[in-house]
């Protein structure tokens, strides 16, 4: 049977439209490229269109080409919110940043590329470029990643409230406007899924194709870690990380330090235009910048935490610290969208003293650190190893293209 869908797979043409260059794979979107990319081309024969960032070179290309049949790129059109484009926007329909990168460029590019061969699939990764593809007259087009996350629990009153509640209107509309042009949905938690349904986007078109870990070379949780070190891998450039350590370092390591006075924090990724002074506590807070393999930092910590408050999808940077055996204390809106179980794969707190006390348990508890590090690798890797995530999504397409 297995042998036989395969045969039937490798048939298949498929047009993979990313939003980032797939390698290499160091933040959340590029990883998800890469790893859904790989498990289309293990399946099928796929092209790959990509927008690329400055800090693209040659050899990413060359880490992909062994298993992408065709490989096109094309700059990232900025967003310039002040730009006369994106300020007559505000009376548009469609989002403000979608008005103002439109490329008429690269409508052109997929267009051309979409009819130069028969595919059987156009893949849209994300929102960005799900917008050119609704534009493809194709039977058969799938809008990967469908965020809603950035309009959840907006804690604002007032003026921004009613700003937050007239975007999300408009954006609810576009959403349902743009679904109309494909065939699926795919959406990385259940969450997601019920706010598209709440828009009144069919459930019958909208599939949970979660993020997921490599598995493949886990190791055992590491005993040598270095004692009362957290640390928080995300880039504070964007909004959610930056409020998530704010909170963090403003309301509860002062708790923290009250009891550990030697409690480190190491922050990962990407902090330029950001005022991060603000963010430094003594010695006790400290910027990598960014690294190429996060893993190295999140074994030899003792605790990931994820103070995040606002935001949505699946969370890597959980899965990731799992994987790899950290043990991880989390807002339940960190977690939101994985299926984990507090106390038995992570410890969750939503208080500022209820986060310090969990902190301050595992720092202490050997035994409670050892077993949520080892339940929880084992649990992630059963779950959400992006092996397993990739065959569902193969199964989607031919689910997909075969009841037409």
């Amino acid at each position: 049977m297995r042998a036989a869908r395969r045969v039937r797979y490798s048939l298949r043409k498929v047009l993979f439209l990313s939003s980032w260059f797939p390698y290499p794979p160091d933040n959340g979107s590029r990883t998800r490229a890469y790893h859904l990319l790989r498990a289309l081309a293990a399946e099928h024969q796929v092209s790959l269109v990509a927008l690329t960032d400055e800090n693209h070179i040659p050899a990413h290309v060359e880490a992909i080409r062994p298993f992408v049949h065709e490989i096109q790129t094309y700059p990232r059109p900025r967003y310039q919110p002040r730009r006369a484009r994106a300020l007559a926007a505000f009376l548009s329909n469609r989002p403000r940043y979608l008005v103002d990168t439109f490329d008429p460029a690269l409508a052109k590019l997929i267009q051309h590329t979409a009819s130069s061969q028969p595919f059987d699939l156009i893949f849209a990764g994300q929102l960005s470029l799900a917008v050119y593809a609704a534009r493809v007259a194709h039977p058969f087009k799938v809008f990967d990643e469908v965020e809603t996350g950035m309009f959840a629990d907006h804690r604002s009153g007032g003026i921004a409230r009613v700003r937050h509640d007239l975007t999300w209107w408009k954006y609810a509309r576009f959403l349902r406007s743009l679904a109309a042009h494909f065939r699926a949905l795919t959406v990385v938690s259940m969450q997601e899924k019920r706010t598209l349904q709440e828009i009144s986007i069919p459930a019958d078109k909208i599939y949970l194709i979660p993020n997921g870990v490599d598995c493949e070379n886990r190791l055992a949780p590491n005993e040598s870690f270095a004692p009362n070190t957290l640390i928080y891998p995300g880039a504070v450039t964007y909004s959610a990380n930056l409020d998530a350590m704010r909170y963090f370092v403003r309301e509860i390591l002062p708790h923290v330090r009250a009891v550990e006075p030697r409690v480190r924090l190491h922050i990962t990724g990407h902090a330029e235009q950001v005022a991060i002074n603000e963010l430094s506590v003594d010695n006790a807070v400290s910027f990598t910048g960014y690294v190429k393999d996060i893993r190295p930092y999140i074994r030899a910590s003792a605790i990931c935490i994820v103070p995040l408050r606002v935001g949505g999808g699946t969370r890597l940077k959980i899965l990731e610290a799992m994987m790899l055996g950290t043990p991880v204390v989390s807002t339940s809106k960190g977690a939101e969208g994985l299926d984990v179980r507090d106390g038995e794969h992570l410890l969750l707190a939503d208080t500022p003293i209820e986060f310090a006390d969990a902190t301050l348990r595992l720092f202490r508890d050997v035994e409670l650190r050892q077993r949520i590090a080892c339940a929880a690798q084992e649990y992630v890797c059963a779950t959400y190893d992006w092996k397993t995530i990739g065959d569902r999504l193969n199964q989607v397409l031919l689910e997909m293209t075969t009841r037409a």
